[in-house]
């Protein structure tokens, strides 16, 4: 598995096929892989057209899969997971088309205000952008974001983290069962990331993406979000519609925040079109 060093780290990458390359930053608590359904999506649709084949390069940002803890006292930042992407595009050497999901979108999003050109399209799967929330004076969104992310840190602190992932889960996925219905392992593997959710937290807390930096990025956006997914997540999506200047909004009806996993199709399909549409 390839592999770049940021921050003392050597944090890994699957790169995988042969084409236009493209790079897709999975969601906390997840690693590269989650991409997995979505990557054999596009791959059925390019199966009869061969002169649209990819290279798929899947980073794991840090602890995630092969990619080791944040290793510094401070709190993680998104650009500290940006710098990441930013080492996995240096290492590719050409242009991308860079997707990401929920925390890997604000990743995805710094990296390519970062970059520049280096990015031919960018697509943002319902990322993660809490001030941006109260930036662009959505405050009800706002509330309700932090509402749901200080009901996890008090579970955590009082010792109870089975309560704050179910309470987590079952929000983002707008199901009573979703955390019941995962099996033991799973449970076990989302659990034992409960500390460095907190990281998360304070990233999402601190994103330092600014409503100034969405009107200067020229680069073409498509914005993803689910027809039955929350507030903060839609409001979001509609912040970044109307302050990216080339930005597109998709909905998939009947989907909530996890989309990869559970709507790989539409996703696969939306992120071709989009990308075919700029190439």
């Amino acid at each position: 598995m390839p592999s770049v060093a940021v921050h003392g780290v050597t944090a890994h990458y699957a790169d995988l096929g042969q084409g236009a390359p493209v790079v897709l930053v999975h969601a906390a608590t997840n690693h590269g892989g989650q991409w997995e359904q979505v990557r054999a999506a596009m791959a059925d649709c390019t199966a009869h057209a061969p002169d649209t084949c990819f290279r798929y390069v899947l980073p794991d940002l840090f602890n995630s899969g092969k990619t080791a803890a944040w290793p510094r006292p401070r709190m993680l930042t998104f650009d500290d997971e940006a710098d990441i992407v930013l080492a996995v595009m240096a290492a590719i050497g050409a242009p991308v088309h860079l997707a990401g999901h929920s925390y890997g979108g604000a990743v995805a999003l710094r990296a390519a205000v970062r970059a520049g050109s280096a990015v031919r399209s960018l697509c943002l799967i319902e990322p993660g952008g809490c001030p941006l929330l109260a930036a662009a004076g959505r405050r009800e969104a706002y509330d309700e974001y932090v509402s749901v992310m200080a009901g996890f840190l008090s579970a955590l602190d009082r010792g109870d983290p089975v309560t704050a992932w179910r309470d987590f889960l079952n929000y983002y996925r707008g199901s009573p069962d979703a955390w019941d219905s995962l099996d033991l392992e799973t449970q076990a593997k989302i659990l034992a990331k409960s500390e460095s959710q907190r990281q998360v937290y304070a990233a999402q807390m601190n994103n330092p993406t600014t409503l100034d930096e969405l009107r200067a990025l020229e680069t073409e956006t498509l914005i993803i979000t689910g027809g039955q997914t929350t507030a903060p997540e839609r409001g979001v999506c509609e912040v970044l519609e109307s302050h990216v200047p080339n930005a597109v909004l998709h909905v998939i009806a009947g989907a909530g925040h996890p989309m990869p996993t559970s709507h790989p199709a539409q996703i696969a399909a939306a992120l071709l079109r989009h990308i075919k549409a700029v190439s």
